[in-house]
Protein backbone atom coordinates (compact mmCIF):
# COMPACT_ATOMS: atom_id res chain seq x y z
CA UNK A 1 0.00 0.00 0.00
CA UNK A 2 1.11 3.57 -0.63
CA UNK A 3 0.95 7.17 0.53
CA UNK A 4 -1.64 8.72 -1.77
CA UNK A 5 -2.61 12.37 -2.18
CA UNK A 6 -6.10 12.87 -3.58
CA UNK A 7 -6.74 16.33 -5.02
CA UNK A 8 -10.39 17.35 -5.02
CA UNK A 9 -13.12 16.51 -2.54
CA UNK A 10 -15.07 13.52 -3.86
CA UNK A 11 -15.92 11.23 -0.99
CA UNK A 12 -16.18 8.00 -2.94
CA UNK A 13 -12.68 8.48 -4.32
CA UNK A 14 -10.85 8.86 -1.03
CA UNK A 15 -13.06 6.30 0.69
CA UNK A 16 -12.13 3.76 -2.01
CA UNK A 17 -8.45 4.49 -1.40
CA UNK A 18 -8.91 4.08 2.36
CA UNK A 19 -10.72 0.76 1.96
CA UNK A 20 -7.85 -0.47 -0.21
CA UNK A 21 -5.45 0.17 2.66
CA UNK A 22 -3.70 3.27 1.34
CA UNK A 23 -2.54 6.06 3.61
CA UNK A 24 -4.65 8.93 2.29
CA UNK A 25 -3.93 12.64 2.24
CA UNK A 26 -6.47 15.09 0.79
CA UNK A 27 -6.16 18.50 -0.85
CA UNK A 28 -9.54 20.20 -0.56
CA UNK A 29 -10.60 23.32 -2.46
CA UNK A 30 -11.24 25.14 0.83
CA UNK A 31 -12.02 24.20 4.46
CA UNK A 32 -12.72 20.55 5.28
CA UNK A 33 -15.37 19.51 7.78
CA UNK A 34 -13.77 18.08 10.90
CA UNK A 35 -15.56 14.75 10.42
CA UNK A 36 -13.77 14.27 7.08
CA UNK A 37 -10.36 14.67 8.69
CA UNK A 38 -10.72 11.77 11.12
CA UNK A 39 -9.52 9.05 8.73
CA UNK A 40 -7.08 11.18 6.75
CA UNK A 41 -3.34 11.16 7.39
CA UNK A 42 -3.09 14.84 6.45
CA UNK A 43 -4.73 17.56 4.39
CA UNK A 44 -4.30 20.85 2.53
CA UNK A 45 -7.13 23.40 2.43
CA UNK A 46 -5.78 25.93 -0.07
CA UNK A 47 -8.32 27.07 -2.71
CA UNK A 48 -7.35 25.79 -6.16
CA UNK A 49 -7.55 29.28 -7.69
CA UNK A 50 -4.61 30.32 -5.49
CA UNK A 51 -2.43 27.93 -7.50
CA UNK A 52 -3.35 28.93 -11.05
CA UNK A 53 0.18 30.26 -11.65
CA UNK A 54 1.93 27.57 -9.65
CA UNK A 55 2.03 25.75 -6.33
CA UNK A 56 2.43 27.90 -3.22
CA UNK A 57 5.57 27.35 -1.16
CA UNK A 58 3.57 26.53 1.97
CA UNK A 59 1.65 23.81 0.11
CA UNK A 60 4.83 22.33 -1.36
CA UNK A 61 6.34 22.21 2.13
CA UNK A 62 3.22 20.52 3.53
CA UNK A 63 3.14 17.92 0.76
CA UNK A 64 6.86 17.27 1.22
CA UNK A 65 6.06 16.16 4.76
CA UNK A 66 3.44 13.71 3.46
CA UNK A 67 6.09 11.70 1.56
CA UNK A 68 3.52 10.88 -1.12
CA UNK A 69 4.02 8.24 -3.82
CA UNK A 70 0.94 8.89 -6.03
CA UNK A 71 -1.33 11.85 -6.79
CA UNK A 72 -4.93 11.32 -7.90
CA UNK A 73 -7.17 14.04 -9.39
CA UNK A 74 -10.79 13.54 -8.33
CA UNK A 75 -12.39 16.59 -9.99
CA UNK A 76 -11.95 18.64 -13.17
CA UNK A 77 -10.66 21.68 -11.26
CA UNK A 78 -7.99 19.54 -9.59
CA UNK A 79 -6.52 17.90 -12.71
CA UNK A 80 -3.88 20.57 -13.43
CA UNK A 81 -2.92 20.93 -9.75
CA UNK A 82 -2.44 17.16 -9.45
CA UNK A 83 -0.16 17.30 -12.50
CA UNK A 84 1.79 20.24 -11.00
CA UNK A 85 2.40 18.18 -7.87
CA UNK A 86 3.58 15.19 -9.91
CA UNK A 87 6.00 17.44 -11.76
CA UNK A 88 7.25 19.08 -8.55
CA UNK A 89 7.94 15.74 -6.84
CA UNK A 90 8.87 13.75 -9.99
CA UNK A 91 6.00 11.28 -9.62
CA UNK A 92 4.35 9.11 -12.27
CA UNK A 93 0.94 9.91 -13.72
CA UNK A 94 -0.62 12.11 -16.40
CA UNK A 95 1.88 14.94 -17.07
CA UNK A 96 1.16 18.65 -16.87
CA UNK A 97 1.66 19.07 -20.62
CA UNK A 98 -1.27 16.71 -21.28
CA UNK A 99 -3.58 18.16 -18.61
CA UNK A 100 -2.93 21.73 -19.79
CA UNK A 101 -3.80 20.69 -23.33
CA UNK A 102 -7.05 19.01 -22.27
CA UNK A 103 -8.03 21.81 -19.91
CA UNK A 104 -8.06 24.35 -22.73
CA UNK A 105 -10.82 23.53 -25.21
CA UNK A 106 -9.26 25.56 -28.02
CA UNK A 107 -5.85 23.90 -27.67
CA UNK A 108 -7.56 20.52 -27.32
CA UNK A 109 -9.36 20.94 -30.63
CA UNK A 110 -6.22 22.16 -32.39
CA UNK A 111 -4.43 19.03 -31.17
CA UNK A 112 -7.33 16.83 -32.32
CA UNK A 113 -6.98 18.28 -35.82
CA UNK A 114 -3.34 17.17 -35.89
CA UNK A 115 -4.49 13.57 -35.39
CA UNK A 116 -7.27 13.77 -38.02
CA UNK A 117 -9.97 13.36 -35.39
CA UNK A 118 -13.39 14.53 -36.65
CA UNK A 119 -14.53 17.64 -34.74
CA UNK A 120 -17.04 20.46 -35.07
CA UNK A 121 -16.01 23.76 -36.64
CA UNK A 122 -14.66 26.13 -33.98
CA UNK A 123 -13.12 29.56 -33.56
CA UNK A 124 -11.48 31.37 -30.63
CA UNK A 125 -13.23 34.73 -30.49
CA UNK A 126 -11.07 37.87 -30.73
CA UNK A 127 -11.85 41.59 -30.55
CA UNK A 128 -11.85 41.70 -34.35
CA UNK A 129 -14.71 39.22 -34.68
CA UNK A 130 -18.05 40.83 -35.47
CA UNK A 131 -21.34 38.92 -35.18
CA UNK A 132 -21.42 38.73 -38.96
CA UNK A 133 -17.93 37.20 -39.13
CA UNK A 134 -18.79 34.55 -36.51
CA UNK A 135 -22.08 33.69 -38.21
CA UNK A 136 -20.30 33.41 -41.57
CA UNK A 137 -17.59 31.13 -40.13
CA UNK A 138 -19.83 28.84 -38.08
CA UNK A 139 -23.42 29.34 -39.22
CA UNK A 140 -26.47 29.88 -37.04
CA UNK A 141 -27.22 28.90 -34.42
CA UNK A 142 -23.76 28.69 -32.87
CA UNK A 143 -22.47 27.74 -29.43
CA UNK A 144 -20.17 29.72 -27.14
CA UNK A 145 -18.34 28.41 -24.08
CA UNK A 146 -15.39 29.29 -21.83
CA UNK A 147 -12.17 27.56 -22.85
CA UNK A 148 -11.49 26.15 -19.38
CA UNK A 149 -14.75 25.21 -17.65
CA UNK A 150 -16.55 21.90 -17.08
CA UNK A 151 -20.07 20.76 -16.30
CA UNK A 152 -21.49 22.89 -19.15
CA UNK A 153 -20.75 26.09 -17.19
CA UNK A 154 -21.09 29.15 -19.37
CA UNK A 155 -22.33 27.24 -22.42
CA UNK A 156 -24.87 29.18 -24.49
CA UNK A 157 -26.61 28.60 -27.81
CA UNK A 158 -26.87 31.85 -29.80
CA UNK A 159 -29.58 31.97 -32.44
CA UNK A 160 -29.13 35.33 -34.14
CA UNK A 161 -26.76 38.28 -34.64
CA UNK A 162 -28.23 40.24 -31.72
CA UNK A 163 -27.53 37.38 -29.31
CA UNK A 164 -24.00 37.01 -30.69
CA UNK A 165 -23.37 40.74 -30.18
CA UNK A 166 -24.59 40.49 -26.58
CA UNK A 167 -22.82 37.31 -25.47
CA UNK A 168 -19.90 36.43 -27.78
CA UNK A 169 -16.96 38.04 -25.98
CA UNK A 170 -13.25 37.90 -26.81
CA UNK A 171 -11.53 34.85 -25.32
CA UNK A 172 -14.57 32.59 -25.52
CA UNK A 173 -14.67 29.60 -27.83
CA UNK A 174 -17.34 29.55 -30.53
CA UNK A 175 -18.46 26.32 -32.18
CA UNK A 176 -20.85 25.33 -34.92
CA UNK A 177 -24.09 24.03 -33.46
CA UNK A 178 -24.47 20.27 -33.91
CA UNK A 179 -27.99 18.94 -34.33
CA UNK A 180 -27.62 15.38 -33.10
CA UNK A 181 -27.61 13.08 -30.10
CA UNK A 182 -24.82 13.65 -27.60
CA UNK A 183 -23.03 10.76 -25.91
CA UNK A 184 -20.03 10.33 -23.67
CA UNK A 185 -17.48 7.55 -23.47
CA UNK A 186 -16.05 6.55 -20.10
CA UNK A 187 -12.82 4.61 -20.48
CA UNK A 188 -10.25 2.96 -18.21
CA UNK A 189 -6.70 2.75 -19.55
CA UNK A 190 -3.85 0.57 -18.24
CA UNK A 191 -0.33 1.10 -19.59
CA UNK A 192 -1.72 2.74 -22.72
CA UNK A 193 -4.25 -0.04 -23.40
CA UNK A 194 -8.01 0.57 -22.99
CA UNK A 195 -9.41 -2.11 -20.64
CA UNK A 196 -13.04 -0.97 -20.24
CA UNK A 197 -15.46 1.33 -21.97
CA UNK A 198 -19.00 2.52 -21.45
CA UNK A 199 -21.09 4.76 -23.69
CA UNK A 200 -23.57 7.03 -21.93
CA UNK A 201 -26.52 8.35 -23.95
CA UNK A 202 -27.72 11.86 -23.13
CA UNK A 203 -31.50 11.63 -23.27
CA UNK A 204 -31.74 15.32 -22.37
CA UNK A 205 -28.61 17.37 -21.75
CA UNK A 206 -28.22 18.44 -18.11
CA UNK A 207 -31.36 16.49 -17.20
CA UNK A 208 -31.29 12.76 -17.90
CA UNK A 209 -28.85 10.15 -19.19
CA UNK A 210 -28.87 6.37 -19.55
CA UNK A 211 -26.17 3.66 -19.35
CA UNK A 212 -25.34 1.88 -21.57
CA UNK A 213 -26.35 3.60 -24.81
CA UNK A 214 -28.45 1.54 -27.21
CA UNK A 215 -27.28 2.01 -30.79
CA UNK A 216 -26.47 -0.29 -33.69
CA UNK A 217 -23.23 -2.24 -33.28
CA UNK A 218 -21.53 -0.45 -36.17
CA UNK A 219 -22.17 2.99 -34.66
CA UNK A 220 -21.02 1.87 -31.20
CA UNK A 221 -17.81 0.51 -32.70
CA UNK A 222 -17.25 3.74 -34.63
CA UNK A 223 -17.62 5.83 -31.47
CA UNK A 224 -15.17 3.62 -29.57
CA UNK A 225 -12.63 3.66 -32.41
CA UNK A 226 -12.63 7.47 -32.56
CA UNK A 227 -12.41 7.64 -28.77
CA UNK A 228 -9.38 5.33 -28.79
CA UNK A 229 -7.73 7.55 -31.40
CA UNK A 230 -8.30 10.55 -29.13
CA UNK A 231 -6.74 8.75 -26.15
CA UNK A 232 -3.74 7.65 -28.21
CA UNK A 233 -3.35 11.06 -29.83
CA UNK A 234 -3.24 12.85 -26.49
CA UNK A 235 -0.93 10.25 -24.99
CA UNK A 236 -3.04 9.14 -22.04
CA UNK A 237 -1.37 6.07 -20.50
CA UNK A 238 -3.21 5.28 -17.26
CA UNK A 239 -6.37 6.25 -15.44
CA UNK A 240 -9.80 7.26 -16.68
CA UNK A 241 -11.08 9.45 -19.49
CA UNK A 242 -14.49 11.00 -20.05
CA UNK A 243 -15.03 12.16 -23.64
CA UNK A 244 -18.08 13.69 -25.32
CA UNK A 245 -19.20 13.08 -28.90
CA UNK A 246 -21.99 14.29 -31.16
CA UNK A 247 -23.75 11.85 -33.47
CA UNK A 248 -24.27 13.64 -36.77
CA UNK A 249 -25.63 12.45 -40.11
CA UNK A 250 -22.00 12.20 -41.26
CA UNK A 251 -20.92 10.14 -38.26
CA UNK A 252 -19.63 10.81 -34.72
CA UNK A 253 -17.61 13.96 -34.09
CA UNK A 254 -15.40 14.61 -31.08
CA UNK A 255 -16.42 17.33 -28.64
CA UNK A 256 -13.99 17.29 -25.73
CA UNK A 257 -12.22 14.98 -23.27
CA UNK A 258 -11.20 15.06 -19.61
CA UNK A 259 -8.66 12.88 -17.83
CA UNK A 260 -10.64 12.22 -14.64
CA UNK A 261 -13.86 10.51 -13.57
CA UNK A 262 -17.08 12.03 -14.91
CA UNK A 263 -19.56 14.01 -12.85
CA UNK A 264 -23.33 13.83 -13.18
CA UNK A 265 -23.46 10.59 -11.14
CA UNK A 266 -22.11 8.61 -14.11
CA UNK A 267 -19.77 6.64 -11.85
CA UNK A 268 -22.81 5.41 -9.93
CA UNK A 269 -24.57 4.52 -13.18
CA UNK A 270 -21.56 2.47 -14.28
CA UNK A 271 -21.59 0.64 -10.96
CA UNK A 272 -25.31 -0.16 -11.17
CA UNK A 273 -25.10 -1.29 -14.81
CA UNK A 274 -21.84 -3.25 -14.83
CA UNK A 275 -21.64 -4.50 -11.25
CA UNK A 276 -18.20 -3.25 -10.18
CA UNK A 277 -16.92 -0.25 -8.21
CA UNK A 278 -15.36 2.15 -10.76
CA UNK A 279 -13.80 4.28 -8.02
CA UNK A 280 -11.76 1.31 -6.85
CA UNK A 281 -10.61 0.66 -10.41
CA UNK A 282 -9.69 4.33 -10.86
CA UNK A 283 -7.57 4.34 -7.70
CA UNK A 284 -5.88 1.08 -8.78
CA UNK A 285 -4.92 2.54 -12.16
CA UNK A 286 -3.64 5.76 -10.60
CA UNK A 287 -1.48 3.85 -8.09
CA UNK A 288 0.25 1.53 -10.59
CA UNK A 289 -1.85 -1.50 -9.61
CA UNK A 290 -3.28 -3.97 -12.12
CA UNK A 291 -7.08 -4.20 -11.90
CA UNK A 292 -8.96 -7.46 -12.22
CA UNK A 293 -10.59 -8.07 -15.62
CA UNK A 294 -13.57 -5.74 -16.05
CA UNK A 295 -16.99 -6.57 -17.58
CA UNK A 296 -17.33 -6.29 -21.32
CA UNK A 297 -21.12 -5.91 -21.28
CA UNK A 298 -23.54 -4.29 -18.88
CA UNK A 299 -25.73 -6.55 -16.76
CA UNK A 300 -28.44 -3.92 -16.30
CA UNK A 301 -29.47 -0.47 -17.45
CA UNK A 302 -29.23 2.61 -15.23
CA UNK A 303 -30.17 6.25 -15.55
CA UNK A 304 -29.99 9.59 -13.79
CA UNK A 305 -32.69 12.25 -13.62
CA UNK A 306 -31.37 15.63 -12.50
CA UNK A 307 -33.85 17.87 -10.71
CA UNK A 308 -34.07 21.61 -11.33
CA UNK A 309 -37.46 23.37 -11.38
CA UNK A 310 -36.19 26.70 -12.71
CA UNK A 311 -35.25 29.84 -10.82
CA UNK A 312 -37.60 31.20 -8.18
CA UNK A 313 -39.10 30.38 -4.79
CA UNK A 314 -40.41 26.86 -4.19
CA UNK A 315 -44.12 26.73 -3.37
CA UNK A 316 -44.82 23.00 -3.16
CA UNK A 317 -43.02 19.65 -3.57
CA UNK A 318 -45.03 16.49 -4.28
CA UNK A 319 -44.50 12.92 -5.47
CA UNK A 320 -41.66 11.99 -3.12
CA UNK A 321 -43.59 9.18 -1.40
CA UNK A 322 -44.26 7.48 -4.75
CA UNK A 323 -40.57 7.63 -5.71
CA UNK A 324 -39.55 5.90 -2.51
CA UNK A 325 -41.88 3.00 -3.33
CA UNK A 326 -40.26 2.26 -6.71
CA UNK A 327 -37.75 -0.59 -6.41
CA UNK A 328 -35.92 0.75 -9.47
CA UNK A 329 -34.96 3.92 -7.55
CA UNK A 330 -31.50 3.32 -6.08
CA UNK A 331 -30.78 6.84 -4.85
CA UNK A 332 -32.96 9.88 -4.42
CA UNK A 333 -32.14 13.31 -3.08
CA UNK A 334 -34.15 16.52 -3.09
CA UNK A 335 -32.55 19.55 -1.45
CA UNK A 336 -35.49 21.95 -1.71
CA UNK A 337 -38.69 22.52 0.25
CA UNK A 338 -41.37 25.23 0.25
CA UNK A 339 -39.89 28.69 0.74
CA UNK A 340 -36.43 27.83 -0.63
CA UNK A 341 -34.94 30.15 -3.26
CA UNK A 342 -33.59 28.30 -6.33
CA UNK A 343 -31.00 29.99 -8.54
CA UNK A 344 -30.65 29.83 -12.31
CA UNK A 345 -29.40 26.60 -13.81
CA UNK A 346 -25.95 27.33 -15.24
CA UNK A 347 -24.28 23.91 -15.05
CA UNK A 348 -24.85 20.30 -14.03
CA UNK A 349 -23.81 21.20 -10.47
CA UNK A 350 -26.82 23.55 -10.19
CA UNK A 351 -29.17 20.60 -9.66
CA UNK A 352 -31.30 20.70 -6.51
CA UNK A 353 -31.73 16.94 -6.42
CA UNK A 354 -31.40 13.75 -8.41
CA UNK A 355 -32.87 10.31 -8.93
CA UNK A 356 -30.68 7.32 -9.80
CA UNK A 357 -32.45 4.26 -11.16
CA UNK A 358 -31.65 0.77 -12.43
CA UNK A 359 -33.62 -2.00 -14.14
CA UNK A 360 -33.03 -5.22 -16.06
CA UNK A 361 -34.11 -3.75 -19.40
CA UNK A 362 -33.97 -0.37 -21.11
CA UNK A 363 -37.71 -0.45 -21.76
CA UNK A 364 -38.57 -1.09 -18.11
CA UNK A 365 -36.18 1.62 -16.96
CA UNK A 366 -37.58 4.24 -19.33
CA UNK A 367 -41.10 3.35 -18.25
CA UNK A 368 -40.24 3.94 -14.59
CA UNK A 369 -38.31 7.10 -15.47
CA UNK A 370 -41.47 8.46 -17.09
CA UNK A 371 -43.38 7.76 -13.88
CA UNK A 372 -40.76 9.72 -11.95
CA UNK A 373 -40.93 12.66 -14.36
CA UNK A 374 -44.72 12.76 -14.30
CA UNK A 375 -45.10 12.49 -10.54
CA UNK A 376 -42.21 14.40 -9.00
CA UNK A 377 -43.51 17.96 -9.13
CA UNK A 378 -41.88 21.09 -7.76
CA UNK A 379 -44.21 24.07 -8.08
CA UNK A 380 -42.77 27.55 -7.96
CA UNK A 381 -44.47 30.67 -6.62
CA UNK A 382 -45.88 32.92 -9.30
Amino acid sequence: MANVLIVGKRGRCYRAALRMGHTVFLWSDGPLHESRKEKLAGWVETPFKSCEKGLLTADVDAIQEFNIEFVIAATESSVDIAAMIRKQFKLTGTPLKTTNLLHNKNEMKLEALKHNIPITKFHLISDQDTPEILADKLGLPLVIKPVAESGARGVMVLNNLDEIKLHAKSGLLAEAFVDGTEVSVEKFIHNGVPIFHNITEYLHQWKKSIVPAAFEAELLENIININDRVIAGFGVKNGMTHAEFYLTKNGPVFGEMAVRPPGGYYMELIEYAYGFNPWKTYVELETAATPKPLPVKAKKFSCVFMIHPGAGIVDEVSGIALLKELKEVKQFKCKVEPGILVGERDSTSSEVGHVLMSADSREALLEKLKIVENNLVIKMKQ
